[in-house]
């Protein structure tokens, strides 16, 4: 059965589950961490910020593409949940900016593995980016039906707040 099926489906036909990104648990939180230790630290650190500007230098390609490969590992295997990777980054657009040279190499090298588990896992970040809208649609006031207007639903019983927390959290320039 091909694709088709599904563009012409009728309201009464059964629907594909929906795909399982997996649960988040507070046991994910060091794994996590770490991640973003290797991203934010040395010899990563520079080139995954280029790579967010999309500034990127010709050494950088390789580093980067074998970091998420190996983060992709971890997803894929489900050592980590594929929701908190995707939630927090970009792992489809990091592929689009980076798959030319992937593909380069595994010419070069004649190793079609080559960054594999990043190819899908980008796949995957794909249909999870599909699946949820932005968390800040609401910001958008031009771009489909505006959500009703207020927090996230029905204030509880009790009184409404009223002034600023007693002490608050100085920010770092007010430090």
């Amino acid at each position: 059965m091909g694709l088709g099926w599904w563009l012409m489906r009728s309201p009464t036909d059964p629907r594909h589950p929906a795909p399982d990104f997996g649960r988040i648990n507070a046991e994910h939180a060091l794994t996590f961490i770490e991640i973003m230790n290797v991203l934010h630290g040395q010899p990563t650190a520079p080139a995954f910020g280029r790579l967010l500007k999309k500034t990127l230098e010709a050494d950088d390609y390789v580093l980067l593409a074998h970091v998420f490969e190996e983060i992709s590992v971890l997803a894929l295997h489900h050592l980590i949940p594929e929701a908190l990777l995707f939630d927090a980054f970009a792992f489809d657009l990091y592929w689009d900016e980076l798959r030319e040279d992937v593909a380069k190499l595994r010419s070069a090298t004649a190793n079609d593995k080559f960054c594999e588990n990043f190819e899908l896992a980008a796949e995957r970040a794909r249909e999870y980016r599909a699946d949820r809208p932005p968390k800040t649609r609401w910001k958008r006031k031009d771009e489909g039906p505006s959500d009703p207007p207020g927090g996230l639903g029905v204030r509880p019983p009790g009184p409404k707040p009223q002034g600023t927390p007693a002490d608050p959290v100085p920010t770092h320039s007010e430090k």
